[in-house]
């Protein structure tokens, strides 16, 4: 193996930008209008909708079903936009409009959470007090699916 360098890495520093409504975000991939940069040879194969967001299947399900999915989409939207900006926020902490929209993005992905538990059952263990209505001596946590037996069921 020789000794000489192949390349040189030259990685410019992120600038804050437009950003993508959150369903937009999960289907593209990032939050940011300047990182979006596909790789043409997939925009074939995928089309314009990603069938994580796209609502794909969905024949025969009963009004519940469509609700808790509907719900579980925008929880999993919601999740997706505040880890795209937390990366952001780790190598721009001082940038207080992020901040800011990380705050208010963690607070309505929160009542998302809030929502589902109350109406449906828990998606984690810190959502188990939401499902309680009221009282202490219930532990919901069995109320929901087990992770094995698929998604919304």
């Amino acid at each position: 193996m020789s000794e000489n360098s192949l390349a040189i890495v030259n990685i410019p520093i992120q600038k804050w930008g437009e950003l993508y409504s959150e369903e937009e975000a999960l289907n593209i991939g990032t939050i940011f209008h300047d990182l979006n940069m596909p790789f043409f040879a997939a925009e074939g194969v995928m089309g314009d909708k990603n069938p994580i967001a796209s609502g794909a299947g969905s024949t025969a399900k009963t009004k519940e079903q469509t609700e808790r999915e509907a719900l579980m989409t925008k929880i999993t939207q919601s999740g997706f936009f505040l880890d795209d900006l937390t990366l952001y926020l780790d190598t721009h902490c001082k940038d207080t409009l992020a901040i800011r929209l990380y705050h208010e993005k963690a607070k309505e992905y929160e009542e998302l959470r809030k929502q589902f538990a109350q109406k449906f059952y828990p998606l984690t263990r810190l959502c188990i007090t939401n499902c309680n209505q009221g009282n202490e001596n219930n532990f919901c946590w069995q109320e929901g699916p087990m992770p094995w037996e698929g998604a919304c069921v």
